[in-house]
């Protein structure tokens, strides 16, 4: 039910966001990395056993990552194992977080379908779509023949009956904070045969992180902030949003709640009293309007980030793929201006 309500009263963008990696908002799925756990790319024997714990994937003697050696399978976010008989060459994303993986890869030509709300790169419009992530065309997916789906966990278990049954294979992804991100970048990178390319991604992302923490290693006090995703839902521990706090030194007024997506009480936000309240629902001025709400200082005094949900910016702090350092880094700046002057 929560799930259904989340859903709601969040933007389209927001929820999509989540369902790709940032965990969904139903909090039953526990977001692991999905990882090659026979025949991976170092080239052994189908049916070996590769360490599902390690990032890396296997270089060859010009210290350049290996092809991947098919059948390959792999054990997706939501523990189910996967064989991918060979080299996938139609594949369809169900999430706008898949959908910048597999661009970001060089995939992009083998893409034959993608969701209504996947928005980037801008290249991903010339793809055709197969309506939402929830209620995607079942015919037309099947009509595209697609040899692997990336699905997020919000792919109904009928939906995936009917593709499997249909001969395509689904791989969920559901990364709810850095490592495991970077992790399905390096599934989807062994699925597709594009191990340099996933190993560069990852790489680059990192970097990202490193230079952040240099800059926030910089910081005299910790700032606590509120995470509004619309009728005082937030971003509790284990959410993608949750995580991102953590890694920059953030005091996440959910966290104590025990829940994912947990709904606070105005009593609680005002108790608690934010340095930052972080929106990605209600604008600004309708938040100052609010009886109680306005009697906070980060209210009074502006301390109010907002990213409307159809925003560059908000998708790029929610979805969980290959820009996931860099909406780390945006929201840094936000909290801690004064350490990037």
């Amino acid at each position: 039910m929560k799930r259904k309500i989340i859903t709601g009263i969040l933007t389209i963008s927001l929820a999509a966001a989540f369902a790709a990696g940032c965990g969904s908002p139903a909090g039953e799925n526990s977001a692991g990395s999905a990882a090659v756990s026979e025949s991976t790319a170092s080239g052994t024997d189908s049916g070996s056993t590769g360490d599902s714990s390690k990032k890396e994937t296997a270089e060859n003697g010009s210290g350049e990552a290996a092809e991947t050696q098919y059948p390959l399978t792999v054990t997706d976010d939501l523990g189910n194992s996967v064989t991918i008989e060979s080299e996938p060459e139609r594949v369809v994303s169900l999430s706008p977080a898949n959908t910048e993986t597999l661009f970001a890869l060089g995939a992009d030509e083998r893409i034959v379908g993608r969701t209504d709300y996947c928005s980037y790169p801008e290249e991903a419009a010339e793809v055709p779509s197969i309506g939402t992530y929830t209620s995607p065309n079942m015919e037309l997916i099947i009509s595209m023949e697609p040899d692997v789906i990336f699905a997020s966990d919000y792919i109904d278990d009928s939906i995936r009956s009917q593709v499997e049954n249909a001969g395509a294979k689904v791989i969920v992804f559901a990364g709810n904070d850095l490592e495991s991100v970077e992790q399905d970048i390096l599934t989807a990178g062994q699925v597709m045969n594009l191990n340099q390319e996933a190993e560069e991604i990852t790489a680059g992302m990192e970097a990202q992180m490193e230079e952040l923490q240099e800059i926030l290693a910089g910081k005299t006090e910790e700032k606590s902030a509120f995470i509004d995703l619309g009728d005082y839902y937030s971003a509790g521990e284990g959410s993608l949003l949750g995580n991102m706090l953590d890694d920059i030194g953030v005091r996440n007024i959910a966290a104590d709640t025990g829940e994912m997506w947990p709904q606070l009480s105005l009593e609680k936000i005002i108790e608690s009293n934010p340095d930052v309240y972080i929106s990605l629902y209600t604008a600004p001025e309708d938040l100052k309007a609010v009886s109680g709400l306005s009697s906070l200082e980060c209210i009074k005094e502006g301390r109010i980030i907002y990213y409307d949900g159809l925003s560059p910016e908000a998708d790029m702090i929610q979805r969980a793929g290959p820009r996931l350092a860099e909406g780390t880094r945006l929201l840094a700046e936000q909290i801690y201006p004064e350490l990037f002057s």
